[in-house]
């Protein structure tokens, strides 16, 4: 096999135009849930973590669209995180991303998750970056 493709083999079910689409979603996502938790009244830091919930979403969203058996593993994966639900949000969070990025890569779609996580890991530093101390 070739590198073009190997490189082919890892797109899942997208082809190479659909990956600026998926990058679009992704920011969308994140912009109109910080938006919309800012206009319900929400402080910075919950807004912050609520956008990238939605970003989160949205890659495993985007990477389900065209699998089924990935949409079933997804949820079942989901429940794993779920069921730590007293532990720290911000452990939850960077848990369920590592639940979507491994599914999406165990899939076959290894270049999308590599594209989507590239936004998506920009927003989790912004998002979960600590409070700025008091001076």
């Amino acid at each position: 096999m070739d590198l073009m493709g190997l490189l082919a083999d890892q797109l899942g079910f997208f082809t190479p135009q659909d990956l600026p689409g998926l990058v679009l979603a992704v920011l969308l996502a994140t912009a109109m849930a910080f938006g919309a938790a800012r206009l319900a009244g929400a402080g910075t830091r919950e807004a912050r973590q609520l956008a990238l919930w939605a970003a989160v979403a949205a890659l495993g969203v985007a990477l389900v669209k065209g699998s089924v058996p990935f949409s079933i593993a997804l949820v079942a994966l989901a429940l794993l995180v779920r069921a730590e639900a007293g532990a720290d949000p911000r452990q939850r969070l960077l848990k369920a991303l590592a639940v979507v990025v491994g599914g999406g890569c165990g899939t076959g779609a290894a270049l999308p998750v590599l594209v989507g996580l590239v936004p998506v890991a920009l927003i989790a530093r912004w998002a979960l970056r600590d409070a700025p101390s008091a001076r």
